[in-house]
């Protein structure tokens, strides 16, 4: 099928129905809607069969949700021939009610292939609004309903019919409050589902502007808006987009934007707003209305509570990413000058002991797996000595990468210099073994200079950085001359 424009669908739907707003029932604008709508209904089936991947099923609800609304449609039509004019209740009333669930269902998978394991914000705000829509529906729709009626199946259809607004509004909330781009078919079905409600709404309110149309006529004027609203539902599926709107959205936006804010604040206040504008003398509405408000409160103080836990949760990964090497997990520059300052000062207060200890490391082969392997190989070279390094180190000692292939390990509890240099040693045996990446291995060394506070007058954190970074380059020199390949263990005694 050859696609066809989206913006061009609900321009077919208002051209078939104009005749309701003009010639309201008038069989031509009858006949013109159902021929709109049944095209609709070919072109969405027709173009459902084209859209591959997972949000094909998503779409699928949509459009079994239309058919259902034209068969409704149609049911009702035939009945009216068959045995003349229907009653408040039809047979058709099933099928139009079910519509609702159905495309509610749809909208909210193509929203979680989107957004997935992301929709909890989204839900939340979308609840807390729907609440108090939700509210309203029960207080002057629902409620009337019941109490001035028996239990017949006009008012379960009238309860029915503003429920599945609710769905609606609910389902709309979803799509705009839910990350991810509101481009394209998110608009149209946007705009289908906000047309949807004013329909409603129009159809509620079409017995008082219009009193002295007859009902058919007061039918065909709603006839319009749906056509257009369901027009929009095709336009999304046919949108060029439309497959992708499962692709899953991965870019980060704000989740409490400022309007956020404004929307759960006016939600909050518009429940006990009507507690004081209106008098509820019934039992029901006093209970309805408090359970509404307790319900809404908790929702919006959960919503805040996450938001809370998300700023401390980012300001604990900004914390750990300002100290830590963002590749190897290890200690970065500024993290291990803090270290080394509070050991010199712990060892300054004390008079005695040898250490702290400052253990410089530079790989060997390094450079030549970079350049031959490429810089994914070097990374891997880099964290797989890391892992090692951290594996080795004591309780208390410190690890940190100072940049490329240059690592510090500071050790406090060290007694002497043979001490020290014991664990010079077995950190230059931590390159004993090659690092394997699958089918290949790289074998590097590692040269170690060791400098010691204690051997010197007055140690400062520069000056001891300082001192081993020149012993580990005297050691690094003797490995050259020696002409030893990476990976062979050299000891270098400090001085």
């Amino acid at each position: 099928m050859r696609r066809i424009p989206a913006v061009l669908v609900p321009v077919f739907a208002a051209i078939c129905g104009a005749p309701g707003a003009f010639l309201p029932g008038s069989i031509f604008a009858h006949v013109s809607y159902l021929i709109g709508f049944s095209v609709l209904v070919g072109l969405s089936w027709g173009r459902l069969r084209q859209i591959p991947g997972p949000s094909r099923r998503g779409y699928g609800y949509i459009v079994v949700a239309l058919t259902v609304w034209l068969a409704g449609d149609l049911l009702h039509d035939v009945l009216e021939w068959l045995i003349g004019p229907l009653g408040d209740v039809t047979p058709s009333d099933v099928l139009w009610v079910s519509g609702y669930p159905l495309l509610g269902f749809g909208l909210i998978k193509l929203v979680r292939l989107r957004a997935p394991a992301r929709l909890r914000e989204g839900w939340l705000d979308a609840a807390a609004m729907t609440t108090v829509l939700g509210w309203m529906c029960w207080q002057f729709f629902i409620l009337p309903a019941v109490e001035a009626e028996d239990l017949s199946l006009k008012t379960v259809f009238a309860v029915f019919y503003p429920l599945g607004d609710v769905v609606f509004f609910a389902a709309a909330a979803i799509l705009v409050l839910a990350p991810g781009s509101k481009r394209g078919p998110i608009r149209y079905l946007v705009a289908a589902l906000a047309i949807s409600l004013i329909g409603d709404i129009w159809i509620s309110m079409t017995p008082a502007l219009f009193s002295d149309l007859s009902r058919a006529a007061q039918a065909d004027r709603y006839d319009g808006v749906l056509l257009t609203a369901n027009s929009l539902f095709v336009a999304a599926l046919v949108h060029r987009d439309a497959a992708r709107i499962a692709e899953p959205d991965t870019t980060h936006e704000d989740r409490l934007h400022p309007a956020r804010v404004v929307f759960l604040g006016i939600s909050l206040v518009a429940l006990p707003i009507f507690a004081g504008l209106q008098p509820f003398h019934s039992l029901v509405s006093r209970v309805s209305l408090l359970v509404s408000i307790a319900v809404l409160t908790g929702l919006v103080l959960f919503r805040f509570l996450l938001v809370v836990r998300e700023q401390e949760t980012i300001r604990a990964m900004l914390a750990h990413q300002a100290h830590h090497d963002q590749l190897t997990g290890l200690a970065n520059r500024q993290a291990l000058h803090a270290a080394l300052d509070l050991a010199l000062n712990r060892a300054a207060d004390d008079g005695s002991g040898y250490g702290p200890v400052i253990l410089y490391m530079d790989l060997n082969g390094f450079k030549q797996v970079n350049d031959q392997h490429g810089h994914a190989a070097g990374d891997l070279v880099l964290a797989e000595f890391a892992r090692r390094l951290s594996a080795e180190l004591r309780s208390g000692d410190v690890a940190a990468r100072l940049g490329g292939d240059e690592f510090v390990v500071l050790a406090e509890d060290i007694a002497n210099a043979e001490e020290a240099e014991a664990l010079a040693e077995r950190l230059r045996g931590l390159t004993a073994e090659p690092v394997v990446d699958a089918d290949r291995s790289f074998r590097i060394g590692v040269s170690v200079g060791v400098a010691a506070a204690g051997d010197f007058d007055h140690a400062d954190a520069d000056g001891l950085l300082a001192a081993a970074d020149r012993r580990m380059y005297a050691h690094k020199s003797l490995r050259r001359r020696a002409a030893l390949p990476p990976g062979s263990p050299t000891k270098l005694v400090s001085a």
